[in-house]
């Protein structure tokens, strides 16, 4: 019994650890390209090298770091062709989602996404608007209870926030009300999972073209 609570608490562990690293790349603590060295990231968080071993292979599955031959682990590169491919598959999978859902959604959940919407309208910081996004649109694929389509959906959504955060122009935030996001949802709450469907992917096309057109400017 005491070597299962130890497995346990050490899963736990390296939770956590992968949860701090995983702001910290978000957030701009850690850049695209660079390397962490395991070593010194276990020493300044105070856990084994074998924890720091495993939450590296944690943020490796969710593509924010890559293991190098010979050496080490690297912050997983942000680039244009990156970012086009995360939305076009998020259009993909997130409509796939919706089109699946066998039943009408259940009204907890409708309420549940309300105050993810209200959350992200409120957001005083791009950092916690991009996280209400992140929930609200793996929120709306949830009722399709296909939990590898899911996790590929939060997947994607994680990475997109990468581009997003990385790009963001150091501005002062303002709380801003997303209209595609509620749009979505009133047609969603109401049973038309088609139309939701269809404005979903119009939403994740147009984030896309916005997204392209910034990052082709600033390659000119």
């Amino acid at each position: 019994m005491s070597d299962i609570r130890s497995q346990i608490d050490s899963d736990g562990l390296v939770v956590r650890i992968a949860e701090v690293l995983t702001r910290r790349i978000l957030v701009g603590g850690y850049k695209p390209g660079e390397r962490l060295r395991q070593d010194a990231l276990a020493y300044d968080l105070g856990v084994s090298q074998g924890t720091m071993r495993e939450a590296f292979r944690k943020l490796e599955a969710m593509n924010l770091v890559e293991a190098l031959p010979r050496r080490g682990v690297r912050v997983t590169p942000v680039d244009a062709a990156g970012e086009r491919e995360i939305a076009t598959m998020r259009a993909a999978l997130e409509v796939l989602a919706l089109r699946s859902i066998p039943r009408a959604v259940p009204a907890p959940h409708l309420k549940a996404l309300r105050e993810i919407l209200k959350r992200g309208d409120a957001a005083e910081n791009l950092f916690d608007s991009e996280a209400a996004n992140r929930e609200f649109h793996v929120g709306l694929a949830r009722p399709c209870a296909m939990p590898r389509l899911i996790a590929a959906i939060a997947e994607l959504n994680l990475a997109y926030s990468r581009h997003v955060l990385a790009s963001s122009p150091s501005t002062p935030w303002k709380p801003r009300h997303n209209f595609d996001h509620w749009r979505i949802y009133d047609v969603y709450a109401a049973g038309d999972l088609e139309q939701a469907a269809a404005l979903l992917a119009r939403h994740v096309s147009a984030v896309d073209r916005v997204a392209w057109g910034k990052t082709a400017a600033r390659s000119r």
